[in-house]
């Protein structure tokens, strides 16, 4: 199989030249090659994707987190701003445990410690869903691609204050202590929302669109998706005293949050969310903007690599 490395040596605490080295001296070993692409930004790792997809390379494998691998399946797409159509339909992505909150390969691994290494070279392939982003006005945002979660409100701001974070906070903390912080000053907003065909008029601080389970180094709000069964989990978040969301805590990370009275659920292929204030809107760790979206599920739309068949 033909492969390259797309390579964000600026995920999690930092991708050193050691770090490269050791994977070019494992790749080289076990399979004779190693051809890595260093992107530094997301607009590159894209370009790259698109590059090496088009010269007939039949594996991606994002050396990142999940940002890293949000550009890479976004550069499985030519660059029609209509949508476009997969470069090429036969090459799969692979997702390394890299990043600081590496959610996406949490949950094709079912949350274990996996060597994302060997799923690279033993993959079992398979298609999975993914979700597509566009602004309902057509115009303030450009369409995108995700694979794992979309968050809007109190979630987006998270990561937005996660980034600023320096690296050398241990992994969990990144996510954690904007999380708590946040919390104090929280405001909520007057939802409209469109579930399939479903219309809701909602308050609420924060909206969770998962395809996949994991978010938020390790916080699951996808406690009932799949990554084939063409829906999203929406969890929504009405307001509620700072000091009783701090006591939810605890359940963030074990997704039991279905019977909570200020937490709402809903299973959509089509969502559309518009707020007032507006949302901040994140995908996959990227934050995008403030703007009302409508999120699309595309079933089976890419061909991915899970852990081997045991």
């Amino acid at each position: 199989m033909k492969r390259v490395f797309l390579v964000n040596r600026r995920a999690g605490s930092g991708l050193t030249p050691r770090a490269v080295e050791q994977l070019s001296e494992y790749f080289r070993a076990r399979d004779g090659s190693f051809e890595p692409l260093f992107a530094e930004t997301r607009d590159e790792a894209i370009r790259q994707t698109r590059e090496a997809l088009a010269r007939g390379i039949e594996q991606i494998v994002a050396v990142g987190g999940d940002g890293t691998a949000n550009a890479a399946l976004n550069g499985f797409f030519n660059a029609d701003k209509n949508g476009g159509q997969l470069i090429n339909p036969a090459a799969c992505l692979a997702v390394a445990r890299a990043g600081s909150g590496s959610d996406y390969f949490r949950g094709l691994s079912n949350g274990r410690r996996r060597d994302w290494r060997e799923i690279a070279l033993q993959p079992t392939i398979r298609r999975v869903d993914i979700g597509r982003l566009e602004p309902v006005d057509g115009q303030s945002l450009a369409p995108l691609y995700f694979l794992n979660m979309a968050t809007l409100g109190f979630a987006a701001e998270v990561v937005q204050r996660k980034a600023l974070m320096s690296p050398r906070w241990p992994r969990a903390a990144r996510y954690l202590l904007p999380t708590l912080q946040g919390l104090r000053r929280v405001a909520p907003s007057r939802l409209r929302l469109r579930c399939d065909e479903q219309s809701l008029e909602r308050e609420a601080f924060c909206v969770i669109v998962a395809k996949g389970a994991y978010s938020g180094g390790g916080m699951k709000f996808g406690s009932r998706v799949m990554l084939d069964d063409g829906q999203f989990e929406l969890t929504l978040f009405r307001p509620m005293p700072a000091w009783r969301m701090m006591l939810k805590t605890p359940k963030l990370y074990s997704g039991n949050l279905d019977a909570e009275p200020n937490v709402e659920k809903h299973r959509a292929a089509v969502i559309e969310i518009d707020a007032d204030p507006p949302f901040l809107v994140e995908c996959d760790g990227d934050v995008i903007g403030r703007a009302a979206v409508r999120l699309k599920v595309v079933p089976q739309a890419v061909a991915v690599c899970f852990p081997p068949a045991t």
